[in-house]
């Protein structure tokens, strides 16, 4: 960093140095020289061992060393008050001037014979090197001499240096701000930041947003750590969270992953006013008048919807009609919801682009505005809809006899939840001929290959309060097992005249299921449905039709949820059409685009419930001071054992040693160390052999 000033090696001792130090230039004396270094005295009396390289001005003639320190440092309070005397008469204004069209660079002596008349001294060449190391404007150093920048560098320098300072001003009075913030109290207001305007207030929330969901992905990153660092706060994404909550712009259980990966909650402003005027507009029977579409009126039948009691959307409905013949004609009913949103309007638009329905334990996100999915395209009680119907005609013993599939006009007569429908089997025929005629498409099914893993599921409720409600049930019982199979048969039937017509559709495939080649010894079924169920291939979404393997069936669709998921509308309009015209209505180009995209928001929609769901287990068992708890083993290495904890239905990884004794398949007792929702943290250790499962 220095000029033809530099001494040669090796460096006298007494030669007075000059050099940064905190962003100001000291004096200083050589006391010794090591290799590369020297031992300096500095102006202020301190002792530092200094690089060479940091040297900005070596002086020709040297002090007498062996003087007193107090003489020394006098001497050398000389010599910069004499250096600052001559930096003060320098005009680096006038000098850029006059050197601002000459192309050479220049040397801090050579600039200082153009300043000073007369003879040129060691302290004409450091005052002006003082003055030139210290502009950020007019010259730029390089390779040991000065350039004077143009006059357009100059106005981009200018530019430049606000920016900088306004971005220092703005970290600084920030800094100040979020301290204030972190260190309120509950109940005092938030801190004013006079010295911040409104917009700086906000461009700062919005990076600490950024900040905390994205962290060093984050646009901003680097001023939000500086920022955070000059508050004296942890620069971390946990911190711009609590920042965020203390300014109550977030909630304490704010859903990051929503947020994380752009899943849009509210709809567009122009969205909900279409889907008002759409459900007022229409009225049935007459929404369908001049259509085109001849609707078969099934008002007659007694058809019933049977969801959990939480739901609000109801896209499915089934029936039973005793035939006179002592058959039995089962219908299963789905919301029309093609009926009512035409491909490529902005209703359409919107569905595509959210993909799918979001229920989480706190938040339910719709696909389609609640004016629809909740009112005019439901199967509510008493109201009159259109609907897509398979009509499935089955023989006393359970044989399908005939099957069709028709546009129909449907009025549900009866909503039960999955709890009534069990409770009341026993008191009504038809849910006992449901249930007996399910039971035999599964019994086909199982023949046909079908795996059925009795897996439990949890649900997780939270209301407005944050009080948390848990409920674990198995998949088995009769209502569900009736639900599940008039489903499958519907959503294979469709698939079957999309095949039969050789017409591109959104068909569900899976590879064959892998059975369990080194099997493991448990008494508990669930560590063998888990195990089985990693063997299984993930089911893939594709425009040609190939065999589902789980389900044991040699085709299969998904139509009967168009009003939670996108592919599922998109195949009630390719199976309205075909029926209708024996032609396909979307070609398989289209079809691939909104698999691809259906794809990637469904993975990202997926990923966010189960992360939302653990949060508030573990929120819960952090609430409920849970102390311990059963683990099932589902596999063991030299450093964890992964355990399943069937209370809650969610897993983590014990840290263990090589000699514990602990294998795959076994139940065990842990004890829960550290629980830490937000940060999907889950400590347990290993109770003693004493502390056995409960």
């Amino acid at each position: 960093m220095t000029d033809t000033t530099l001494a040669p090696l090796p460096v006298p001792v007494g030669t007075v140095v000059e050099f940064f130090e905190a962003g100001r230039i000291l004096l200083g004396i050589c006391m010794a020289v090591k290799g590369t270094r020297l031992s300096v005295v500095a102006e202020t009396g301190r002792e530092i061992n200094l690089a060479r390289n940091r040297v900005l001005h070596f002086s020709r003639r040297p002090l007498d060393w062996q003087a007193e320190r107090a003489q020394l440092q006098a001497q050398m309070r000389a010599i910069g008050q004499t250096r600052q005397a001559l930096s003060d008469k320098v005009d680096i204004v006038e000098l850029w001037s006059l050197l601002r069209d000459e192309p050479d660079r220049l040397t801090s002596e050579q600039l200082a014979e153009l300043v000073f008349s007369g003879p040129i001294s060691d302290h004409h060449v450091a005052a002006l090197q003082r003055v030139m190391l210290q502009d950020k404007l007019y010259f730029q150093f390089k390779d040991g001499a000065f350039q004077a920048r143009s006059e357009q560098q100059v106005q981009e320098r200018t530019a430049q240096l606000e920016r900088e300072a306004a971005r220092d001003a703005l970290l600084n009075h920030g800094a100040d701000w979020l301290a204030a913030v972190r260190s309120k109290k509950p109940g005092q207001p938030l801190p004013t930041a006079a010295a911040l305007g409104p917009d700086q207030r906000q461009q700062i929330i919005e990076n600490l947003k950024d900040f905390a969901l994205h962290f060093q992905d984050a646009a901003e990153h680097a001023l939000v750590k500086e920022l955070l660092k000059r508050a004296k706060l942890s620069p971390l994404p946990e911190t711009a969270f609590r920042l965020l909550v203390k300014l109550g712009v977030w909630r304490e259980d704010e859903n990051t992953y929503l947020l994380q990966h752009d899943i849009p909650i509210a709809f567009a402003p122009a969205i909900e006013p279409l889907a008002i005027a759409c459900a007022r507009q229409g009225q049935l029977p007459t929404a369908l008048s001049g259509s085109g579409v001849n609707l078969e009126d099934l008002r007659r039948l007694d058809t019933f919807t049977i969801d959990s009691a939480a739901t609000r959307d109801y896209d499915d409905a089934l029936s039973l009609e005793p035939l006179a013949d002592g058959r039995f004609q089962v219908g299963v009913h789905i919301a029309d919801v093609a009926a009512c949103i035409q491909p490529g309007d902005p209703i359409d638009q919107e569905a595509r682009t959210r993909a799918t329905s979001v229920y989480l334990p706190d938040q339910r996100i719709p696909m389609l505005p609640t004016a629809l999915s909740e009112n005019f395209c439901s199967l509510l009680p008493g109201a009159d809809r259109p609907a897509l119907s398979f009509l499935m005609t089955f023989d006393g013993n359970g044989n399908v006899c005939e099957s069709r599939i028709v546009s129909s006009l449907i009025r549900v007569k009866e909503r039960f939840t999955y709890e009534q429908f069990n409770t009341q089997l026993e008191a009504q025929q038809r849910f006992q001929v449901l249930h007996q005629f399910s039971l035999e498409l599964r019994r086909q099914r199982l023949e046909q290959g079908a795996v059925i893993l009795p897996l439990p599921e949890i649900q997780v409720y939270v209301n407005s309060a944050g009080m948390i409600r848990l409920h674990q049930y198995l998949k088995e019982s009769p209502s569900q097992i009736v639900v599940s199979e008039w489903m499958i048969a519907a959503n294979q039937l469709a698939a079957a005249h999309l095949t039969a017509q050789h017409l591109a559709g959104i068909f569900r495939r899976q590879a064959e299921c892998k059975p369990e080649t080194q099997p493991v010894m448990s008494e508990h079924a669930l560590f063998h449905s888990y195990r089985q169920r990693r063997l299984f291939a993930r089911a893939e979404l594709d425009t040609q039709p190939g065999p589902h393997c789980s389900l044991g069936v040699p085709h299969y669709t998904s139509i009967t949820s168009p009003i939670r998921r996108y592919v599922d509308l998109i195949s009630q309009r390719q199976l309205k059409h075909a029926l209708a015209t024996a032609t396909a209505l979307y070609d398989e180009r289209q079809l691939q685009e909104i698999i691809m995209e259906f794809k990637t928001v469904s993975v990202k929609v997926m990923l966010v419930q189960r992360k939302w769901i653990r949060y508030w287990l573990l929120k819960y068992i952090e609430q409920e001071d849970i102390q311990q708890l059963n683990a099932l083993v589902l596999e063991k290495n030299a450093r964890f054992a992964h355990l399943l904890l069937p209370d809650f239905l969610i897993e983590a990884n014990l840290p263990i040693h090589e000699d514990t004794r602990v294998q795959p398949g076994e139940l065990v007792r842990v004890r829960i160390d550290q629980v830490n929702p937000r940060e999907d943290v889950l400590r347990l250790a290993l109770l003693p052999q004493g502390g056995t499962a409960q």
